[in-house]
């Protein structure tokens, strides 16, 4: 079917919204004609329902979007590419929204690209390059191309990353519960009625918390939507570091594979940990690659306008290349020239008294202790996840009352302070129970004593053969480029636990599959003496941004 697109309400907002975002090149081509439906045939001969959407008179550059959400759902954006003179190809994964077969995330994306690929070559009216993009799965579906003979010309990928295990089901060693959870309520509920579809989004919140405490956590999305796929039974059967069963679904291994590309990131999202893995690879092979990163959350508006910038930025050769990223603390935008940028280590050690105070070797050695409770487990209350109820900068008080979290808090400081990078902890820590996990959270408390999170990091722990006395445990959090603003003060703090955005432990040898029986823990975290818990920061110096200068 052929004729002047219709864009549903949402994608009319998006399209008025992106035509208002500073820089965007003005329309070229008004008239732009959508043509729906167009059966894309897959090598195992299923149909692969696809929309090409253009204008008479358009360049011959393309943009390739693939996605399990619907195709009217990124119409706003289609329209909005071809009406500044580019065709706009938009082809729904198989088993979502017309296309054929089932949909069984990750499992067919580079087979079905490679199709996608070698259709679009061969129109005649793709006579230029070809630009993938999108974010969250749009951003898989591109990774895949590389595992193929077919690639694009560039790609702009957001809200991403190459290894989707690695990245956002088992960050640390434990399972995010959180984000798959949610993800397959979403999936299980966006081709209903509009009707079933907000009644099933004003349930969401107290039925994505039964589901994350269901007992064995298989029935997690059973309790929370009453749906079984079976691609959550998967990923919680196959959970165990380094399952070969993965390995398949590992993206673009080959370096030397990938074409140049716009990794866009958000402090606040999911995949950024993942997602900054993967340009650090490409950054060190010496890919043609570019990274921005801002304050967001996974889904935010302001991914997609910069990502369509670049787009436009792209086809007419005027992207910059380097790093750009918000300095969060309302510090504004900076280009680098790589990420991490060049640091000074600053060390702050948390003591007895629940001060977090510059390291002192003379500090007096002690011992605090927590117990840990599986039956009721230490709240996220906020952090990197695909729930829109818990992700964010949360305000942190009620879960820092609790008597399962140790808090430590600085003076206040006397200078702004600038931390760009992944912060680092290292403790000796005891628990009573062998298997157990290690959450901290870096936050920063304001004037008025709210205290909200900046960054945090995760480890599930393991069994050690020698288990006699405290072990020293080391972790990055998630890296950060913020402004601690002059008169706040950081606080640190260390628990067991960050349910669901965590899967809890139950403190037994089968924590993902099994939780018939939950055995609470005490912990212990060893402070001042000869190893002392210690806190690193990368601080970074420059006009405007005075490093630490003391409390």
């Amino acid at each position: 079917m052929s004729g002047s697109p219709r864009l549903t309400l949402t994608a009319r907002r998006e399209h008025r919204r992106l035509s208002r975002v500073d820089g965007m090149p003005p329309v070229t081509h008004p008239t732009v004609r959508r043509t729906s439906g167009i059966p894309v045939e897959a090598a195992d001969g299923v149909s692969l329902l696809t929309d090409h959407w253009h204008a008479e008179g358009a360049g011959g550059h393309t943009v390739l979007i693939r996605t399990p959400y619907g195709r009217d759902g990124i119409a706003g954006v289609a329209r909005f590419l071809a009406e500044r003179g580019h065709h706009v190809v938009v082809q729904s994964c198989r088993g979502t929204f017309g296309s054929g077969g089932a949909f069984d995330p990750l499992h067919h994306e580079v087979a079905d690209g490679q199709s996608a690929m070698r259709w679009l070559r061969r129109q005649h009216w793709a006579t230029g390059r070809v630009h993938s993009w999108g974010g969250s799965y749009f951003g898989v579906t591109q990774w895949a191309y590389c595992d193929g003979d077919e690639r694009p010309d560039a790609m702009g990928i957001a809200i991403s990353a190459r290894r989707f295990d690695d990245a956002i089901l088992y960050p640390g060693g434990g399972f995010s519960i959180d984000t798959p959870l949610t993800w397959a309520y979403a999936l299980d509920i966006q081709e209903r009625s509009l009707p079933a579809r907000l009644r099933a989004l004003l349930l969401a919140a107290p039925a994505l918390d039964r589901g994350a405490r269901a007992v064995p956590p298989t029935e997690a999305v059973r309790v929370a939507r009453g749906a079984d796929p079976g691609f959550f039974r998967d990923w919680v059967a196959h959970s165990d570091a380094g399952d070969p069963w993965w390995h398949p679904l590992h993206f673009a291994s080959d370096i030397e594979t990938i074409p140049p590309v716009t990794l866009m990131a958000g402090w606040q999202d999911l995949f950024l940990v993942g997602q900054l893995a993967d340009h650090a690879a490409l950054q060190d092979a010496g890919r043609a690659v570019r990274l921005i990163v801002g304050d967001w959350v996974h889904g935010a508006t302001e991914i997609t306008d910069i990502g369509v910038r670049e787009v436009l930025e792209a086809f007419a050769d005027a992207r910059p290349s380097g790093v750009r990223v918000e300095v969060t603390g309302g510090a504004g935008w900076r280009d680098l020239d790589s990420w991490p940028p060049p640091s000074s280590p600053l060390t702050l050690d948390p003591t007895a008294a629940n001060r977090l105070a510059p390291s002192r070797d003379s500090a007096t050695a002690s011992a605090l202790s927590y117990r840990y409770d599986p039956a009721d487990p230490t709240p996220a209350a906020g952090g990197r996840t695909l729930n829109p109820f818990r992700a964010g900068r949360r305000d942190q008080r009620a879960r820092e009352r609790r008597d399962d979290v140790l808090v430590f808090t600085g003076d206040a400081l006397r200078a702004d302070l600038v931390v760009m990078g992944a912060p680092g902890f290292e403790m000796s820590f005891t628990s009573t129970n062998p298997r157990a996990d290690v959450f901290v959270r870096l936050c920063e408390v304001d004037a008025r004593g709210t205290s909200r999170t900046i960054t945090d990091g995760y480890r599930r722990l393991q069994p050690e053969a020698s288990a006699d006395g405290p072990r020293r445990v080391r972790l990055d959090l998630a890296p950060i480029a913020h402004r601690f603003a002059a008169g706040s003060r950081l606080r640190l703090q260390v628990s067991s636990g960050a349910h669901p955005v965590h899967l809890r432990n139950p403190g037994t040898d089968d924590p993902v599959r099994d939780h018939s029986r939950l055995v609470p823990s005490t912990q212990t975290v060893q402070v001042g003496g000869s190893t002392p818990a210690r806190l690193t920061l990368p601080v970074v110096d420059g006009p405007g941004h005075p490093s630490f200068t003391g409390t």
